[in-house]
């Protein structure tokens, strides 16, 4: 007898944030509530820290009467939800022992999986004055981040005044990309003063399969502070990833 029931209308979606997971966590859990569900993975070096809201209005099916747990080792799930296609959706049934993937598309795929007990990580608040507020579309990050990438391993981010975000790669070589507050990819910017602050370029291809999900982004950083990016999923929801700063 199942304790949950939930049906999610893309399983490649969910594939894509569940391979963000997998690259800083090997296990995780999933706290289910009747209002929606919650994943929270903190990296083995405290470096980074993802977190995952999905209300209950972004599934097509949502039976859940009390909180319940969802442990798993995030690795081995992924693989079995990539088995998706397109247009496919994922039904989760979880029970005290053991949880039940399935993937629907034109035909059926049922794994069944234990449900691992799992410790939600304690992470206390942090309160984090941001200085600086940019939500933009998500490809011109995207494309950024790749730039950087093939130069070297750190990603600086520089808003030298209250009109300009400049992304940059530094390694071996340089790149960078300016981005206007008239850009018609911005949809807020808010600079409260100037700041600069680098971030490993390894930690942030973690979060690249993200971009394959949502819509829009917020960066928020200040001067040599962590780095938290907020998604935003286009059928509701948001994806957080904290990362410390480069020293």
């Amino acid at each position: 007898m199942f304790k949950a029931r939930l049906s999610y209308p893309d399983a490649r979606s969910f594939h894509s944030m569940l391979d963000a997971l997998a690259k800083i966590v090997d296990e995780a859990a999933m706290t289910i509530k009747p209002e929606g569900v919650e994943a929270i993975a903190l990296d083995p070096a405290k470096v980074a820290l993802i977190r995952i809201n999905l209300p209950a209005e972004t599934f097509i099916e949502y039976d859940v009467r009390e909180e319940v747990k969802l442990g798993f080792n995030v690795p081995n799930t992924v693989k079995i939800i990539g088995r998706g296609k397109k247009g496919d959706k994922l039904d989760i049934e979880i029970g005290d022992e053991y949880v039940q993937w399935y993937i629907i598309g034109s035909t059926i795929k049922r794994y069944k999986l234990l449900n691992l007990d799992i410790p939600v990580p304690e992470i206390p608040e942090a309160n984090f004055q941001f200085k600086i507020h940019v939500s933009m579309i998500v490809d011109p990050f995207k494309n950024a981040l790749r730039d950087a990438e093939a130069v070297g391993d750190t990603l600086e981010l520089e808003t030298p005044d209250e009109n300009t975000l400049i992304i940059r790669g530094i390694g071996a070589s340089t790149s960078e990309t300016r981005i206007q507050s008239d850009s018609p990819a911005i949809v807020d910017f808010k600079v409260e003063e100037p700041g600069k602050a680098a971030y490993s370029i390894e930690y942030l291809k973690h979060i690249l399969s993200l971009t394959k999900v949502a819509d829009t982004i917020t960066i928020e950083y200040s001067n040599d502070m962590p780095l938290r990016l907020r998604f935003q999923l286009p059928a509701g929801g948001t994806i957080e990833y904290l990362l410390a700063p480069k020293i």
